[in-house]
């Protein structure tokens, strides 16, 4: 194997490894602190590693003037995700176990899939229809604790 694709393996697994641990990770720091907290504490800490990055790369001043350049209409779009979707997910990882949530929230990918009809223009197939329904069930199934119905009221 060459050391390219020995390194994209390692890089991959390494992925897979992390993104599994996240469940734990939100439900850890949300035993310590509310939702908005936590959206307020990992925006922190990206701003500063992003800033730390671009400093290192020599393109802070660069960035900060694009900032100043764009202004408020930046920081405001910029802050859609962290305020929006990692609020909302935050309270779902609050409410609910982390092997229900973890699953619920990986369904962007279908979500992505079924939004590229209609922004894309890719066709809905027979085959695309059967993998989202495939897709959606299993993550019923799992929420459903392997089928019992009750567990979604």
């Amino acid at each position: 194997m060459a050391d390219r694709e020995r390194r994209a393996w390692l890089l991959g697994l390494s992925a897979v490894l992390l993104w599994s641990t996240v469940a734990t990770a939100f439900k850890l720091a949300l035993a310590q602190m509310s939702p908005p907290e936590l959206v307020f504490w990992a925006s922190l800490v990206s701003a500063l590693v992003l800033g730390g990055v671009l400093g290192w790369q020599g393109q802070l001043v660069a960035a900060l003037r694009g900032l100043n350049r764009h202004g408020w209409r930046a920081l405001l779009m910029g802050s859609l995700n962290p305020a929006a979707y990692y609020l909302i997910l935050f309270e779902a990882y609050d409410r609910l176990p982390a092997q229900i949530a973890q699953p619920v929230n990986y369904t962007w990918a279908l979500v992505l899939a079924v939004l590229a009809v209609p922004l894309l223009g890719q066709p809905l197939t027979r085959r695309m229809i059967a993998a989202l329904m495939l897709g959606y069930l299993g993550v019923a199934v799992l929420a459903m604790g392997g089928g019992r119905w009750d567990r979604l009221t």
